[in-house]
């Protein structure tokens, strides 16, 4: 059995966090989104993913529901975890059978569900990454523009264009700015 050194870990750099905080909002309800948040500070982790549920009779019809997990490091289980769901028109959230607010997950629930509505906080203090799949259909992403943006080019163009109703161009395309450190996040 081969062991490394906690030093040799320490000294391995951490991989940089490739999704804007402006874009959370975004990205997160987009339909299938699955989100890691690092915390700069202590290194630890939660992945979440997030699913859009769809109309019974017409399954192209989104509602405005999601059903969240949530993952964490050092939770001593293996897989996801069911937190609940987000109605994302009122924002209420209904917690999971057996999840608690002052349960580790309730509260990661609560963290998530306010990050989404105010990413602001997050700048610098939080890295946030994609796995490679468009946050919407869930298909891998190949091009480099794809990853950056963590939207195909198809579903890019379909939520500019569910955004040019509420956003201006400007704003969208800050939203989609590349990062280029963990430090340095547009404004």
């Amino acid at each position: 059995m081969i062991r490394f050194s906690s030093s040799r870990r320490a000294s391995t750099p951490a991989p940089r966090p490739n999704l804007n905080p402006a874009s959370l909002p975004v990205l997160a309800l987009a339909g299938r989104a699955v989100i890691t948040f690092r915390n700069q500070a202590t290194g630890t982790h939660m992945t979440v993913r997030l699913k859009q549920w769809r109309d019974r009779q017409d399954k192209k019809k989104r509602l405005p529901i999601y059903s969240v997990e949530i993952s964490m490091i050092g939770d001593r289980r293996s897989g996801y975890e069911y937190a609940g769901t987000l109605f994302s028109d009122t924002w209420r959230v209904k917690l999971g059978r057996g999840i608690e607010w002052e349960s580790r997950t309730g509260r990661a629930l609560a963290w998530l569900v306010a990050s989404i509505r105010n990413p602001e906080p997050l700048r610098g203090r939080v890295g946030i990454f994609h796995e490679g799949r468009c946050c919407e259909c869930g298909m891998p992403l190949t091009h480099p523009e794809s990853i950056d943006t963590a939207l195909g080019p198809v579903c890019l163009a379909r939520v500019k264009a569910r955004l040019l109703r509420s956003v201006t161009d400007a704003q969208i395309e800050a939203m989609f700015v590349p990062i280029s450190s963990e430090t340095d996040v547009p404004s």
